[in-house]
């Protein structure tokens, strides 16, 4: 008599039963058709090439939507704290102060990494793809404070990635590409201000422009 051995160690394999004596019965085990799939399945992947890479000698490319490290464009802020508001962990920590022409001034922008679930929802908030995600996918360190990332370093990482992207953002476009609608300077006014053709942007919208009398439209 064979019978399956649904909780035995060994997937697939059959339990026959042999009676030696009126006290007892004797049991062997029989190696069926789990361990032929297997040997199987070893045998195809010996003649396929591999998939592996010498890391960290060969990196692989990181797609462009991919949830890897936060990269924060100074540039591209206008310290409106949008980000701040969508993280769910309470990682981002954003300071202004107002300026004379009415934009924000960023004192503090940092990030706790030890606390992101690179969720992505902060580069969903954001309207001026000031943070975005693409930066590094092996993030480790020995001390574990170092996760914890002011402006600068966040600046230097960016300015990092530009660099060896030619200027490209993770989500594949330029500052060229992707202005930034603002009729205001924005952090450090380091980029030329876009929409010169209007004065629309996320501090003088279009239904409170003014004419050249400081009157109302």
């Amino acid at each position: 008599m064979a019978i399956m051995l649904s909780d035995c160690p060994v997937r697939g394999a059959w339990a026959i039963f042999l009676p030696t004596n009126p006290e007892g019965i004797e049991v062997h085990l029989a190696y069926g058709m789990g361990i032929v799939r297997g040997m199987m399945m070893t045998l195809r992947h010996i003649v396929r090439p591999p998939i592996t890479v010498n890391y960290p000698e060969v990196e692989r490319n990181v797609p462009v939507r991919a949830r890897t490290n936060l990269l924060w464009f100074e540039e591209r802020c206008t310290g409106c704290s949008t980000c701040a508001q969508a993280c769910p962990d309470g990682c981002i920590l954003v300071e202004t102060a107002p300026r004379e022409d009415g934009t924000m001034e960023i004192v503090r922008y940092e990030i706790d990494f030890r606390l992101c679930m690179y969720c992505g929802l902060c580069t969903e908030a954001c309207p001026y793809q000031a943070i975005q995600s693409g930066g590094r996918y092996d993030d480790a360190v020995y001390d574990f404070t170092e996760l914890y990332r002011p402006r600068e370093k966040l600046t230097a990482l960016a300015q990092s990635y530009l660099k060896d992207t030619d200027g490209r953002y993770p989500n594949g476009q330029t500052q060229d590409e992707l202005p930034l609608v603002t009729a205001m300077p924005t952090a450090r006014s380091r980029v030329p201000v876009a929409g010169a053709g209007g004065p629309f942007g996320p501090q003088r919208p279009e239904s409170r422009g003014s004419d050249s009398k400081g009157g109302t439209d």
